[in-house]
Protein backbone atom coordinates (compact mmCIF):
# COMPACT_ATOMS: atom_id res chain seq x y z
CA UNK A 1 0.00 0.00 0.00
CA UNK A 2 2.87 2.57 0.57
CA UNK A 3 4.94 1.78 -2.15
CA UNK A 4 3.72 5.49 -4.09
CA UNK A 5 5.36 6.56 -1.00
CA UNK A 6 8.33 4.48 -0.42
CA UNK A 7 9.53 3.30 -3.53
CA UNK A 8 12.96 5.02 -5.00
CA UNK A 9 12.13 7.22 -7.11
CA UNK A 10 13.28 6.31 -10.51
CA UNK A 11 10.63 3.10 -9.79
CA UNK A 12 8.14 5.42 -10.35
CA UNK A 13 7.30 6.50 -14.30
CA UNK A 14 4.57 9.07 -14.32
CA UNK A 15 4.59 12.22 -12.69
CA UNK A 16 1.26 14.43 -12.06
CA UNK A 17 1.63 18.18 -11.58
CA UNK A 18 -0.47 20.76 -9.50
CA UNK A 19 0.26 24.13 -9.91
CA UNK A 20 -1.47 26.61 -7.43
CA UNK A 21 -2.53 29.39 -9.63
CA UNK A 22 -2.95 32.38 -7.00
CA UNK A 23 0.78 31.76 -5.51
CA UNK A 24 2.11 29.57 -8.03
CA UNK A 25 3.28 26.72 -5.66
CA UNK A 26 3.79 23.38 -7.63
CA UNK A 27 3.06 20.19 -6.29
CA UNK A 28 4.38 16.84 -7.45
CA UNK A 29 2.93 13.04 -7.03
CA UNK A 30 4.68 10.15 -8.24
CA UNK A 31 2.72 6.65 -9.50
CA UNK A 32 3.49 4.00 -11.45
CA UNK A 33 1.37 3.55 -14.91
CA UNK A 34 1.03 -0.27 -14.32
CA UNK A 35 -0.13 -0.10 -10.95
CA UNK A 36 -2.66 2.94 -12.41
CA UNK A 37 -3.87 0.39 -15.28
CA UNK A 38 -4.49 -2.36 -12.75
CA UNK A 39 -6.90 -0.03 -10.74
CA UNK A 40 -8.55 1.73 -13.83
CA UNK A 41 -9.55 0.68 -17.44
CA UNK A 42 -9.36 4.42 -17.99
CA UNK A 43 -5.62 4.36 -17.22
CA UNK A 44 -5.32 1.21 -19.02
CA UNK A 45 -5.84 2.97 -22.21
CA UNK A 46 -4.21 6.12 -21.67
CA UNK A 47 -0.63 4.79 -20.88
CA UNK A 48 -0.98 1.30 -22.84
CA UNK A 49 -3.43 1.54 -25.53
CA UNK A 50 -3.52 2.15 -29.21
CA UNK A 51 -3.27 6.39 -28.26
CA UNK A 52 -1.58 6.30 -25.48
CA UNK A 53 0.30 8.77 -23.33
CA UNK A 54 3.39 9.78 -24.31
CA UNK A 55 4.06 12.13 -21.38
CA UNK A 56 5.50 10.75 -18.53
CA UNK A 57 4.59 14.74 -17.11
CA UNK A 58 0.65 15.23 -16.37
CA UNK A 59 -0.70 18.69 -15.19
CA UNK A 60 -3.80 18.02 -13.10
CA UNK A 61 -6.11 21.33 -13.40
CA UNK A 62 -9.83 19.75 -12.56
CA UNK A 63 -8.87 18.61 -8.98
CA UNK A 64 -7.15 20.11 -6.03
CA UNK A 65 -3.84 17.99 -5.07
CA UNK A 66 -5.42 16.51 -1.70
CA UNK A 67 -7.89 15.07 -3.13
CA UNK A 68 -5.95 13.31 -5.69
CA UNK A 69 -3.52 12.32 -2.84
CA UNK A 70 -6.33 10.38 -1.70
CA UNK A 71 -7.46 8.97 -5.12
CA UNK A 72 -3.92 7.42 -5.66
CA UNK A 73 -4.00 5.84 -2.36
CA UNK A 74 -7.45 4.00 -3.22
CA UNK A 75 -5.65 3.02 -6.63
CA UNK A 76 -2.70 1.74 -4.34
CA UNK A 77 -4.72 -0.61 -2.47
CA UNK A 78 -4.27 1.96 0.84
CA UNK A 79 -7.26 1.80 3.80
CA UNK A 80 -8.53 5.33 3.47
CA UNK A 81 -10.87 6.77 5.66
CA UNK A 82 -13.55 9.20 4.34
CA UNK A 83 -15.54 9.71 7.41
CA UNK A 84 -13.96 13.09 8.39
CA UNK A 85 -13.42 14.07 4.74
CA UNK A 86 -14.79 17.84 3.54
CA UNK A 87 -18.05 17.25 1.49
CA UNK A 88 -16.21 19.42 -1.06
CA UNK A 89 -13.35 16.80 -1.03
CA UNK A 90 -15.65 14.02 -1.43
CA UNK A 91 -17.26 15.87 -4.67
CA UNK A 92 -13.51 15.75 -5.90
CA UNK A 93 -13.33 12.25 -5.22
CA UNK A 94 -16.53 11.14 -6.88
CA UNK A 95 -15.70 13.27 -9.90
CA UNK A 96 -12.46 11.19 -10.04
CA UNK A 97 -14.24 7.69 -9.71
CA UNK A 98 -16.68 8.98 -12.44
CA UNK A 99 -13.87 9.95 -14.74
CA UNK A 100 -12.14 6.74 -14.67
CA UNK A 101 -14.81 4.44 -14.66
CA UNK A 102 -14.45 3.16 -10.83
CA UNK A 103 -18.03 2.22 -9.90
CA UNK A 104 -16.94 0.59 -6.67
CA UNK A 105 -15.37 3.66 -5.74
CA UNK A 106 -18.49 5.61 -6.53
CA UNK A 107 -20.62 3.04 -4.23
CA UNK A 108 -18.87 3.69 -0.87
CA UNK A 109 -18.57 7.46 -1.56
CA UNK A 110 -22.49 7.29 -1.61
CA UNK A 111 -22.71 5.25 0.89
CA UNK A 112 -20.51 7.22 2.88
CA UNK A 113 -22.25 10.69 2.51
CA UNK A 114 -25.70 9.05 3.13
CA UNK A 115 -24.77 7.40 6.21
CA UNK A 116 -23.45 11.00 7.49
CA UNK A 117 -25.21 12.82 10.40
CA UNK A 118 -25.28 16.47 9.20
CA UNK A 119 -24.62 19.39 11.78
CA UNK A 120 -25.84 23.08 11.44
CA UNK A 121 -22.03 23.97 11.35
CA UNK A 122 -21.73 22.04 7.92
CA UNK A 123 -25.23 22.45 6.37
CA UNK A 124 -24.58 25.32 4.20
CA UNK A 125 -21.26 23.93 3.09
CA UNK A 126 -23.11 21.07 2.34
CA UNK A 127 -25.85 22.51 -0.01
CA UNK A 128 -23.48 24.58 -1.75
CA UNK A 129 -21.27 21.23 -2.76
CA UNK A 130 -24.47 19.66 -3.84
CA UNK A 131 -25.46 22.83 -6.06
CA UNK A 132 -22.21 22.76 -7.65
CA UNK A 133 -21.97 19.37 -8.06
CA UNK A 134 -25.97 18.95 -9.60
CA UNK A 135 -24.43 17.45 -12.71
CA UNK A 136 -23.54 14.13 -10.56
CA UNK A 137 -26.98 13.48 -9.51
CA UNK A 138 -26.77 10.45 -7.11
CA UNK A 139 -23.97 12.17 -4.81
CA UNK A 140 -25.62 15.79 -5.17
CA UNK A 141 -29.45 13.99 -4.41
CA UNK A 142 -27.60 12.19 -1.18
CA UNK A 143 -26.10 15.35 -0.21
CA UNK A 144 -29.49 16.65 -0.46
CA UNK A 145 -30.91 14.18 1.62
CA UNK A 146 -29.01 14.27 4.30
CA UNK A 147 -29.45 18.23 4.62
CA UNK A 148 -33.02 17.63 4.22
CA UNK A 149 -33.24 15.34 7.32
CA UNK A 150 -31.58 18.30 9.45
CA UNK A 151 -33.97 20.63 8.41
CA UNK A 152 -36.67 18.27 9.45
CA UNK A 153 -35.32 17.09 12.09
CA UNK A 154 -34.18 20.43 13.65
CA UNK A 155 -35.96 23.49 12.58
CA UNK A 156 -35.04 25.38 15.83
CA UNK A 157 -31.22 25.23 14.42
CA UNK A 158 -32.26 25.66 10.93
CA UNK A 159 -33.61 28.99 12.19
CA UNK A 160 -30.81 30.15 14.07
CA UNK A 161 -28.71 29.60 11.02
CA UNK A 162 -30.86 31.81 8.88
CA UNK A 163 -30.56 34.94 11.49
CA UNK A 164 -27.09 34.47 11.39
CA UNK A 165 -26.48 34.73 7.90
CA UNK A 166 -26.65 38.36 6.12
CA UNK A 167 -29.53 38.77 3.69
CA UNK A 168 -28.73 38.62 0.38
CA UNK A 169 -25.30 36.96 0.19
CA UNK A 170 -24.55 33.92 -0.93
CA UNK A 171 -24.27 31.58 2.32
CA UNK A 172 -27.74 33.39 2.47
CA UNK A 173 -29.08 32.46 -1.17
CA UNK A 174 -27.59 28.97 -0.98
CA UNK A 175 -29.53 28.37 2.87
CA UNK A 176 -32.73 29.76 0.98
CA UNK A 177 -32.39 27.52 -2.31
CA UNK A 178 -31.89 24.70 0.48
CA UNK A 179 -34.93 25.26 2.43
CA UNK A 180 -37.06 24.99 -0.53
CA UNK A 181 -35.64 21.94 -2.17
CA UNK A 182 -36.31 20.70 1.58
CA UNK A 183 -39.74 21.61 2.33
CA UNK A 184 -40.36 19.95 -1.24
CA UNK A 185 -39.07 16.56 -0.05
CA UNK A 186 -40.57 16.59 2.91
CA UNK A 187 -43.96 16.84 1.39
CA UNK A 188 -43.42 14.15 -0.84
CA UNK A 189 -42.43 12.00 2.15
CA UNK A 190 -44.70 9.30 3.21
CA UNK A 191 -46.37 9.81 6.51
CA UNK A 192 -45.62 6.34 7.56
CA UNK A 193 -41.62 5.41 6.61
CA UNK A 194 -40.84 8.65 6.73
CA UNK A 195 -39.14 8.17 3.61
CA UNK A 196 -39.04 9.63 0.10
CA UNK A 197 -39.97 7.39 -1.99
CA UNK A 198 -41.91 5.34 0.42
CA UNK A 199 -40.10 1.85 1.59
CA UNK A 200 -44.12 0.05 1.46
CA UNK A 201 -42.98 -3.36 1.19
CA UNK A 202 -39.23 -3.26 1.96
CA UNK A 203 -37.59 -4.86 4.96
CA UNK A 204 -37.11 -2.59 7.80
CA UNK A 205 -33.13 -2.21 8.61
CA UNK A 206 -31.51 -0.16 11.40
CA UNK A 207 -30.51 2.47 9.06
CA UNK A 208 -34.51 2.74 7.93
CA UNK A 209 -36.01 2.29 10.97
CA UNK A 210 -38.74 4.69 11.91
CA UNK A 211 -40.41 4.17 15.18
CA UNK A 212 -44.43 4.10 15.40
CA UNK A 213 -44.26 2.77 12.18
CA UNK A 214 -46.86 0.75 10.38
CA UNK A 215 -44.96 -3.17 9.76
CA UNK A 216 -46.10 -6.46 8.29
CA UNK A 217 -44.62 -9.55 10.01
CA UNK A 218 -42.92 -12.09 7.59
CA UNK A 219 -42.95 -15.34 9.57
CA UNK A 220 -39.74 -16.49 9.91
CA UNK A 221 -39.84 -19.66 7.66
CA UNK A 222 -40.46 -16.86 4.94
CA UNK A 223 -37.89 -14.37 5.87
CA UNK A 224 -35.26 -12.36 4.28
CA UNK A 225 -32.16 -12.76 6.16
CA UNK A 226 -29.09 -10.43 5.52
CA UNK A 227 -25.88 -12.31 5.07
CA UNK A 228 -23.24 -10.64 7.15
CA UNK A 229 -25.24 -7.95 8.56
CA UNK A 230 -25.88 -8.45 12.43
CA UNK A 231 -29.13 -9.33 13.75
CA UNK A 232 -31.34 -6.56 15.13
CA UNK A 233 -34.40 -6.90 16.96
CA UNK A 234 -38.07 -5.41 16.57
CA UNK A 235 -40.45 -4.29 19.48
CA UNK A 236 -43.59 -4.06 18.26
CA UNK A 237 -47.46 -3.63 19.56
CA UNK A 238 -49.56 -6.05 17.48
CA UNK A 239 -53.27 -4.02 17.25
CA UNK A 240 -56.74 -5.67 17.10
CA UNK A 241 -56.33 -6.50 13.15
CA UNK A 242 -53.02 -8.08 14.10
CA UNK A 243 -51.31 -5.32 12.00
CA UNK A 244 -48.34 -4.33 13.72
CA UNK A 245 -47.00 -0.95 15.00
CA UNK A 246 -43.04 -0.64 15.71
CA UNK A 247 -42.26 0.95 18.70
CA UNK A 248 -38.17 -0.15 19.08
CA UNK A 249 -35.48 -1.91 18.22
CA UNK A 250 -32.11 -2.65 19.70
CA UNK A 251 -28.96 -4.68 18.91
CA UNK A 252 -28.32 -7.71 22.06
CA UNK A 253 -25.02 -8.50 22.88
CA UNK A 254 -25.47 -11.93 23.50
CA UNK A 255 -27.44 -14.46 21.85
CA UNK A 256 -29.49 -15.80 24.84
CA UNK A 257 -32.48 -13.33 23.84
CA UNK A 258 -35.15 -14.94 21.72
CA UNK A 259 -37.31 -12.56 20.03
CA UNK A 260 -38.03 -11.78 16.33
CA UNK A 261 -35.69 -10.16 13.74
CA UNK A 262 -36.12 -6.53 12.77
CA UNK A 263 -35.80 -8.33 9.65
CA UNK A 264 -38.62 -10.25 9.35
CA UNK A 265 -40.82 -6.94 8.85
CA UNK A 266 -41.75 -5.19 6.20
CA UNK A 267 -43.18 -1.12 6.32
CA UNK A 268 -46.67 -1.23 5.42
CA UNK A 269 -47.71 1.84 4.18
CA UNK A 270 -50.39 1.42 2.07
Amino acid sequence: ANIRENSPQPTSDIKFIFVNQESGERLELDAHKLILSFGSEVFMAQFFGSFKEDRNIIPVEDVSFEAFKIFLGVLYNKKVSLCHLSFKIMAELYYLADKYLMAEMQEMIIKNVSSRKMVSGKLIEAAKVAEENAHMEKLSEAIIKICSDFVKDYSQSVLEIVHSEEAGSDRFLVLHRLLGKSSKIISNMCGNCKHNPCLDGNLVTVKNYVQNSNVKHIPSPLAVRQSGVKTCYAVVKVTHDDDCLLIGHYCPRNSTVTVVPLSEFKYNCK
